[in-house]
């Protein structure tokens, strides 16, 4: 194979593996290039293990919208040596090094060395399921010796080697762990003196898992619960976008989502009057019909 064509397979290849990118070079000095890609799913999620040889690419408008959804990619350099760079921020990979970016703005690598890394590519409206925590900091070098990010980077070894055997059952529970470990990594719990917005949110999304089941959960509700006033609870949620009542929405989707996955029907359970109103808002957030879910059991009704 030509450098030309290899140079176009690995585009090819990198696209349909990854989020779509395009390949500026291969290594001049190499002789041939060697490439290697592990794809799978975990429900919404993608784990991606690859190794390359030396090589650049960009990631530009045209890739950005070519690419169907919005996405958060967390990768972890294995070994190997990159620099990658995304809104105006550049940095040096290395073997134990963590970056995050964001699908939605353009960015570029170049492979230094050969290089073997692992990403997690997880949908935006995942990150809406662990509330204030899914407001993350993208285009930044984690601190690979952080507790969060060392227990983050373990589980993912040990779900890399254990992912192809889970019985499906068990895939919604793995599925969350990622995600709480991700906003575990990305972001440090809220701080502050009581009344800070960051602690009645924090305080108001605790209260809302464990009241999810509640058809009186609303946000009029958990600012009594709180103690606070319906404003100074919407002033707390309004960094996420999504106030209060989206929150409380996301969640039980979330949920709903993950009693699909294990073959139970969930419409009337979670409070919406019928299967067509479900799947419409479940298609909303997610993307894709109850239907689509995988496994035989996926039912709306």
């Amino acid at each position: 194979m030509g450098r030309a064509q290899a140079q176009d397979a690995w585009g090819r290849l990198l696209s349909s593996t990854h989020l779509p990118w395009s390949i500026a070079e291969l290594d001049a000095d190499a002789p041939g290039f060697r490439a290697t890609v592990r794809r799978r799913h975990l429900a919404d999620l993608v784990l991606v293990d690859c190794t390359c040889d030396p090589c650049s690419g960009t990631r530009r408008a045209h890739d950005i919208a070519a690419t169907d959804g919005e996405y958060l990619v967390m990768l972890m350099t294995l070994s190997g040596r990159e620099v990658v760079g995304q809104g105006g921020r550049q940095a040096q990979l290395r073997p134990g090094s963590v970056v995050v970016w964001d699908s939605t703005t353009p960015a570029e690598f170049v492979v230094q060395e050969r290089l073997v890394k692992r990403s997690l590519v997880v949908p935006k409206a995942a990150l809406a399921e662990v509330g204030s925590r899914g407001l993350l900091l993208t285009g930044t070098v984690l601190d690979s010796s952080a507790p969060a990010v060392t227990l983050l980077g373990a589980y993912l070894d040990g779900l890399s080697s254990t992912l192809d055997d889970l019985p499906l059952a068990a895939l919604p529970a793995a599925r969350n762990a990622t995600i709480e470990l991700l906003a575990a990594a990305l972001q440090d719990a809220p701080a502050g003196p009581p009344g800070h917005p960051a602690v009645v949110r924090a305080a108001a999304e605790a209260h809302v898992d464990r009241h999810l089941g509640d058809p009186a959960l609303v946000p009029a509700s958990v600012a009594a619960a709180l103690g606070v006033s319906l404003r100074t609870l919407q002033r707390a949620f309004a960094p996420t976008g999504e106030g209060v009542a989206g929150h409380i929405r996301t969640r039980r989707l979330a949920r709903a989502r993950d009693e699909l996955l294990a073959g139970r029907t969930v419409a009337q359970r979670w409070h919406y009057a019928d299967a067509s109103h479900f799947s419409r808002t479940f298609k909303q957030q997610f993307g894709h019909n109850p239907s689509e879910l995988p496994g035989p059991a996926a039912r709306a009704r």
